[in-house]
């Protein structure tokens, strides 16, 4: 069975997105940029975070860069959040016209799977300054799965997607990522800045695919469906990315279930085009490994999806994407990818509806 998913993860359409190019590239003292996301500021600029690595700091750190040209050009990647000697990385974001919250997972140098903290620094113009780091409380111990941007409900509150790790709540830690049981959630806001946690969807891996591939599900991405449902795509260590709903804000979920998008152990981008009932997924279709990243569109709220088209297939990782629309309704897609050297570049891809359709 494994080995057909991963034949028809390889049937995919291989024209090239309408534009490619780099946001962050490795080299030099910085060895790599990790988990990215894009966001489209008020003013019109896209603004990407994401984690760095360097030689000569042995803590992680969060950064970001901007691009007022539709991503062809990014300013040099500048510090946002640091708090040595801990590592700060896994970061994403929530826009609402000028602000700008930023949220970063911070945890010992080196990580032993015991506690995580959430920092979060806020911008009310969008980026030039920012507040210090606070500590966002969450009332979980370990707390890895919010690289998902968070949304805007059509009410005007704010969502984000949160995992943890269920043997950290019992006073036990995994020692390794493969040992590590996840649960996901969603965390609800009424201001950006306090936030309140529902939910806890959890689906065994029977036919875990690696021995390596966590338990459980994490990293969820969310997306409001134009019927007001909100829509969950989460990462899961079988055959197939795991999907939930909720009918009443994120209060309460239906019983996760696998998607018909094949993958394992990667997260999903998911993002609502402006104005139109249509969500955009970007994801590893091959359960094996972290590449192709290829990108479909779904007229029905997830239910079905358009033919795959690949985004980077060059047979090195290239995961965790984010998703973003310009206002002239191209979208950019970033993510992580490895290098030959074994660094790791941020990547970005620009395409339009018209082409996730054109196969």
């Amino acid at each position: 069975m494994l080995s057909k998913l991963f034949l028809a993860s390889l049937a995919l359409v291989s024209a090239a997105a309408q534009e490619s190019g780099v946001v962050a590239k490795s080299g030099g003292n910085m060895l790599r940029y990790t988990i990215p996301q894009v966001g489209t500021l008020g003013d019109g600029r896209l603004f990407a975070v994401f984690g760095v690595s360097s030689k000569d700091v042995k803590h992680g750190r969060v950064f970001g860069a901007f691009s007022s040209d539709g991503a062809k050009t990014w300013t040099t990647p500048r510090l946002l959040v640091e708090d040595p000697p801990f590592t700060t990385g896994d970061p994403n974001m929530l826009i609402d016209g000028n602000t700008v919250w930023v949220f970063a997972t911070k945890v010992k140098t080196p990580n032993d799977i015991k506690k995580a903290w959430t920092l979060m620094i806020k911008s009310t113009d969008n980026g030039a300054t920012w507040s210090q780091p606070k500590e966002l409380f969450i009332p979980r111990q370990y707390t890895p799965g919010k690289q998902h941007n968070g949304i805007k409900l059509r009410d005007g509150s704010y969502a984000m997607g949160i995992s943890w790790d269920r043997w950290a709540e019992k006073n036990m830690n995994a020692r390794t990522e493969g040992e590590m049981d996840l649960s996901s959630g969603l965390l609800l806001s009424l201001d950006g800045d306090n936030w309140t946690i529902h939910g806890d969807l959890h689906a065994p891996v029977h036919d875990k695919v690696r021995p390596s591939f966590t338990n459980g599900l994490a990293e969820p991405s969310i997306v409001q469906l134009e019927n007001g449902e909100l829509f969950m795509l989460l990462r899961h260590g079988s055959t197939h990315h795991y999907e939930a709903r909720s009918k009443d804000g994120g209060l309460t979920w239906s019983k996760p279930k696998p998607s018909p998008l094949t993958g394992s152990n990667t997260p999903v981008a998911l993002y609502r085009l402006q104005g139109q009932a249509d969500i955009v997924a970007v994801w590893n279709s091959n359960p094996l490994q972290r590449w192709p990243l290829v990108a479909a569109l779904s007229k029905d709220g997830g239910r079905t999806w358009s033919n795959p088209r690949i985004l980077s297939n060059n047979n090195r990782q290239a995961s965790y994407p984010g998703l973003t629309q310009l206002r002239d309704g191209s979208i950019i897609a970033v993510w992580q990818e490895a290098t030959a050297d074994n660094g790791r570049d941020i990547r970005y891809a620009k395409f339009n509806r018209e082409w996730l359709l054109s196969w």
